[in-house]
């Protein structure tokens, strides 16, 4: 894909890796292949084959502004076949509306977008996921710590090249800020001490307390989990 566009948001290089990585931090958290999930600014896929070709047919929604990065990752990534089967559906609004489907979800996951957003989206995206989530539903988000005053962002425009800009860019966010927000609005909320990708952290938000229990899954869905972390 690189060689033939150029940059595309993402690094190249690690592409396989941050993506199984997004994938399998969904798993310890309870996806199945009949989990709904909404990913929010889904790009060329880089999560999203991994999920496509995991979940039952029509459990793939991503929004993504950039049409054209959506069907690069369709046409490299995902077989024709896949696509017919599996049904994946995409909005391509970029004031990070939750709402266009018009559907219930059970996971969220927004993969280096808060690395670019402002905190109003970042509200917007709380907002979202309290009311198109459903009751035991969480959200993984990646994100870049402030750890001084000056690296908070406080600008209100998108940073990063997306479908108006070319210029590459990351910003970071104050982990009270984002707590208070998670609190204002009753959701549970759990910054892991792990890095995700690409030198970021995990958040995980949910409307319920989070019980962590791989014995719900199947054997075989442990053995497929157990392939993909070695």
């Amino acid at each position: 894909m690189a060689q033939s566009v150029g940059f595309f948001g993402i690094p190249s290089e690690n592409f396989d890796q941050s993506g199984r990585a997004q994938f399998i931090a969904l798993l310890e958290l309870g996806l199945l292949p009949q989990s709904c999930v909404l990913e929010i600014g889904c790009g060329v896929l880089r999560a999203g084959h991994w999920l496509i070709n995991f979940l039952e047919p029509e459990n793939y929604y991503g929004i993504e502004p950039s049409e054209k990065r959506v069907q690069l990752g369709l046409d490299q990534l995902i077989s024709k076949s896949v696509q017919i089967e599996k049904k994946p559906r995409f909005n391509f609004n970029d004031e990070f509306d939750l709402t266009v489907f018009d559907k219930k979800f059970d996971f969220f996951l927004a993969g280096s977008i808060w690395t670019h957003c402002s905190k109003l989206d970042i509200s917007t995206m709380l907002d979202g996921f309290k009311e198109t989530g459903t009751d035991n539903s969480v959200f993984l988000v990646s994100y870049l710590p402030a750890f001084f005053p000056w690296q908070d962002y406080k600008g209100s425009d998108w940073v990063g090249t997306s479908h108006k800009s070319e210029k590459p860019g990351c910003i970071h966010h104050n982990k009270k800020w984002i707590k208070r927000q998670a609190k204002n609005r009753g959701l549970h909320i759990s910054f892991l001490n792990k890095t995700a990708f690409d030198n970021q952290y995990w958040i995980v938000l949910s409307k319920a307390p989070l019980i962590k229990d791989k014995t719900l899954l199947s054997k075989r869905l442990l053995r497929f989990y157990h392939a993909l972390k070695n």
